[in-house]
């Protein structure tokens, strides 16, 4: 579904996605509109879906999750009800970040995190290899993170939105 964005609603995106906590004053400070009609658009952006949720960004290693790994998956059958219940089984584990259905060799990509190569061995071997359906599992331990970020660029280069860092 695509809903139609204009200029000032990719603004309040772009801010929002640097501070999730930004007040709507300072918001409708910064687009250049009163506090009633930005609140107005943030809650239509809200319901249109195009804001999904808010979250807080996590210091992995501080809660003791310090491992990253990427597992690709390829599935034994590529029938409909398979897929839907290898879908099920990902949604229902924990660890399992993001789960992507691919092109290429494999089926799926997982984004998995989890606190040492001990516990992924367990939760390789007690969960991952239990879910039907998987012929085989090619995993990539992440050594080190170049480059990590959840925002999206949905203004034109030219019209973004100044954004300051409080120091």
């Amino acid at each position: 579904m695509s809903v139609k964005l204009d200029l000032t609603d990719r603004q309040i995106i772009e801010l929002l996605q640097d501070n999730g906590r930004i007040t709507n004053n300072d918001l409708a400070r910064r687009i250049g509109l009163t506090t009633t009609p930005t609140l107005e658009r943030v809650k239509r952006l809200e319901r249109e879906g195009v804001i999904k949720g808010y979250t807080a960004w996590i210091d992995r290693e501080s809660v003791d999750k310090g491992l990253t790994v990427f597992c690709s998956i390829k599935l034994s059958v590529h029938q409909l009800g398979e897929m839907k219940e290898f879908s099920k089984h990902m949604g229902d584990l924990p660890e399992i970040l993001a789960c992507y259905n691919t092109t290429g060799e494999y089926d799926y990509l997982l984004h998995i995190v989890v606190k040492d190569t001990k516990e992924y061995e367990q939760f390789l071997r007690k969960k991952l290899t239990q879910v039907p359906g998987v012929e085989r599992i090619y995993t990539s331990i992440v050594l080190s993170v170049l480059k990590e970020q959840s925002k999206i660029l949905v203004t034109e280069n030219g019209n973004r939105v100044e954004t300051k860092k409080n120091s």
